[in-house]
């Protein structure tokens, strides 16, 4: 499958405009199989990069390459970090603070705290409770809805979880937030469904013909001269970490 994911590096770049991370120290806090780990790990003095997958971890480390020491994948999860007190400069949620369950997100937030340095930085990325208008017509078609219920729920609450750690507990200064938009093209109707269908491959297979006639049709009104062009709107939400050394 050929999935052109961010061609033109808008989020990395995003982030490193708010984020300065040569010379630092940085945690990336589910990272997923490193998808984007691995387009800024050259740049930091030392990358951890964690997910509570043991999968995950294996295909990260799998595309790993030598890097004098600069790169360690490691299993762990974020409300029970395996790290020592003011270990990192940068701690990064890369669309995860908002998969974690609703009440771990705020210890999350507390161990990322802890293992931050005084003045540290905090920077969290996830999708917008804003999203383009026909964003989820397709999963509309499959499942009744658009999008899901339990991750908008989710969206909303790790925006919560950052406001009550930062407004009401004191434990973080906001330094910037920015919202933008991060394409994802497909070479071909084919892959784009695969891609779409990936954890609904049961409520498609049930779909009548008329109705997987209007998936198509739907993925088709998303082509554009470079291929099928899926938008996805996010808000990167970046913190200054308050208080004495953790102790």
């Amino acid at each position: 499958m050929t999935i052109h994911d961010d061609p033109k590096g808008i989020e990395v770049k995003t982030l490193l405009r708010h984020v300065p991370l040569k010379g630092k120290e940085v945690l990336e806090i589910g990272c997923g199989e490193g998808r984007l780990t691995f387009k800024y790990h050259s740049i930091p003095k030392r990358v951890v990069a964690i997910d509570p997958l043991s999968t995950s971890i294996r295909s990260a480390r799998k595309r790993l390459q030598e890097n004098g020491g600069r790169l360690e994948f490691r299993v762990g999860k974020a409300e029970d970090l395996p790290f020592k007190e003011n270990s990192f400069d940068v701690a990064l949620f890369t669309w995860s603070l908002c998969c974690i369950d609703i009440p771990a997100m705020g210890r999350a937030l507390d161990e990322a705290w802890r293992v931050l340095r005084p003045g540290g930085t905090l920077a969290n990325l996830q999708p917008s409770l804003f999203q383009p208008f026909g964003k989820g017509m397709v999963s509309y078609l499959i499942q009744g809805q658009f999008g899901t219920t339990v991750d908008d729920d989710r969206y909303r609450q790790a925006r919560l979880a950052l406001k009550y750690v930062s407004l009401i507990e004191g434990k973080f200064d906001l330094l910037h937030e920015e919202e933008f938009s991060v394409p994802t093209y497909y070479d071909n109707y084919a892959e784009a469904l695969a891609d779409f269908v990936l954890d609904l491959k049961n409520e498609y297979r049930t779909l009548s013909r008329s109705d997987k006639a209007r998936v198509k049709e739907g993925i088709e009104s998303l082509r554009t001269p470079n291929g099928i062009r899926v938008i996805d709107n996010v808000v990167l939400t970046v913190l200054s970490r308050n208080g004495q050394p953790a102790k």
